[in-house]
């Protein structure tokens, strides 16, 4: 018997041909219009906390692991179901987070 295994970006692709640049923890990345924060982090090898987060689900972020501060905004979005925007920056990890 062989298990395959396949890798899981926690969301499903709704990306596109247009892309956009943004910050995930001080790293530039360019990323597919449309596709999660969560989905732009694991594609640029960032990984992002989570438990309810599936490609073969809709994303609804009710497990609230994958919240990420994101620069100008208020609040900790769930990077499960925030967007990419150009020039979005995103913190994975602080002490707000782990609090």
């Amino acid at each position: 018997m062989t298990i395959l295994i396949e890798q899981d970006f926690g969301t499903k692709d709704r990306g596109n041909a247009q892309t956009v640049s943004l910050e995930i923890d001080g790293q530039t990345i360019t990323a597919p219009v449309g596709i999660s924060v969560m989905r732009a982090a694991e594609l640029a090898g960032i990984s992002i906390p989570r438990l309810c987060a599936t490609d073969t689900l809709e994303a609804f972020g009710s497990c609230r692991l994958c919240l990420v501060e994101v620069k100008g905004k208020p609040g900790t979005p769930a990077s499960c179901t925030t967007l990419v925007e150009d020039g979005l920056q995103v913190i994975t990890r602080s002490e707000k987070l782990q609090n």
